[in-house]
């Protein structure tokens, strides 16, 4: 049985080290979450991302009972952020954290308290898949964090086991340099085979086109359509101009899409509309790390991909060009998403698309906002609200 007293003061040894970590992503589920696990050797079970998208280096200390759900249940974990990470080298400037990354590391450790708490034993006979449902992030700062370790404290709030569904609900917060940089909440699920084969999207099953796509778009075939080809890493959006070296998009592993289809005065606020397409291959660099087992992508990602179209539309409408040194960076205000589905190996391709709200120059930065979706094949299965990027100077 797992520990039934409550450990109410941190520990001096680590709760999950590196190592432990690693199993839980790869390995032996019960050499890093105990004994009790070692039911599930040789099936599958729910992990934390690894390799690439490993974005937790431990795990500090527990506080709570295991399995007592009826109270709250926190952790503190930690995570060391290299200065030469991929995700800083494929970035069009090498401080960015990619917004990706940064849900990934305030996620991830709720992951891990959702297994250590031992809410998968409310069905031990059943393998469940975890996914995140919804969540939203509040940006406080945007610090430069390389070589920074990230502190993350999360609290599990509420579990409830119905169904065989199980629902539990976190708060998190992520610090650096003792300063709290992004906050918020989150709810993930577990979840059978069937429950995932039978999900319906955000539409209740009916098959909602992207406005470009769509009759109800008027005549936007009519406007002005301007195409980029994402697909070629020669092509012009992905070099930058002379003294002006941060004035691109992503490249390699953030390079998220094939296509982008730009509307300047499109959108359901006719404020500027982009489409953005990924041809979905089953050896994408992204499946194997999240997760072993259970290859899905993460919904980070898609969110990095809407990001990425909208750095498309700010540069193709010359955005950029107010400043002598552009580069784009976050902006400190909410924004929340909600998944209703997945993409993975058999999916044939990724669409989405971004609906400018808003473009606000100020004095120091210009920050675009807009609401997306993106979609599964042809199932709308995320939304994404007041996503925001900015243009701002880089520092000299």
């Amino acid at each position: 049985m797992l520990a039934q007293t409550a450990n109410r003061t941190p520990q001096t040894k680590n709760i999950a080290d590196d190592a432990q970590l690693w199993e839980f992503a790869l390995g032996d589920v019960a050499k890093c979450m105990g004994p009790d696990y070692a039911v599930y050797a040789n099936r599958p079970v729910q992990r934390n991302p690894n390799s690439d998208l490993q974005l937790l280096s431990r795990v500090q200390s527990f506080t709570g009972t295991r399995r007592k759900f009826e109270e709250p249940m926190r952790i503190v974990g930690e995570y060391d952020v290299p200065a030469e990470a991929w995700y800083f080298r494929d970035n069009a400037h090498p401080s960015q954290l990619p917004y990706a990354v940064l849900m990934e590391i305030a996620l991830q450790p709720c992951g891990f308290i959702s297994a250590y708490s031992g809410a998968l034993f409310h069905y031990p006979n059943l393998d469940l898949h975890y996914r995140n449902l919804d969540g939203n992030g509040t940006l406080l700062a945007d610090p430069d964090l390389r070589d920074k370790t990230i502190v993350s404290e999360i609290t599990l709030k509420s579990t409830v086991a119905s169904g065989n569904t199980i629902i539990q609900t976190h708060d998190f917060a992520l610090f650096a340099d003792g300063k709290k940089f992004y906050s918020g909440d989150t709810v993930f699920g577990y979840f059978t085979d069937e429950a995932l084969t039978n999900q319906v999207g955000l539409d209740g099953g009916k098959l909602v086109p992207a406005w470009l796509e769509s009759v109800g778009a008027g005549d936007a075939h009519e406007q002005t359509v301007i195409c980029w080809n994402l697909a070629e890493s020669s092509e012009p959006c992905f070099q930058a101009p002379e003294g002006r070296p941060h004035q691109r998009l992503a490249i390699r592993q953030l390079n998220l899409l094939d296509e982008l289809r730009i509307v300047p005065d499109g959108g359901s606020s006719g404020k500027g509309y982009v489409y953005g397409l990924r041809t979905i291959d089953p050896e994408d660099w992204f499946f194997p790390c999240h997760f072993h087992q259970d290859p899905v992508m993460p919904g980070s990602l898609g969110v990095e991909a809407i990001l990425q179209a909208m750095q498309g539309f700010a540069l193709q409408q010359g955005l950029a060009e107010r400043f002598q040194n552009p580069r784009f960076g976050w902006v400190q205000k909410r924004t929340a998403w909600k998944y209703r589905g997945q993409i993975i190996r058999e999916t044939k391709r990724m669409q989405l698309e971004a609906h400018v709200t808003d473009v606000q120059e100020h004095l120091d930065q210009t920050v675009i906002t807009a609401n997306a979706s993106l979609w599964r094949d042809d199932l709308r299965i995320y939304e994404v609200t007041d996503l925001r990027l900015a243009l701002r100077e880089a520092a000299a």
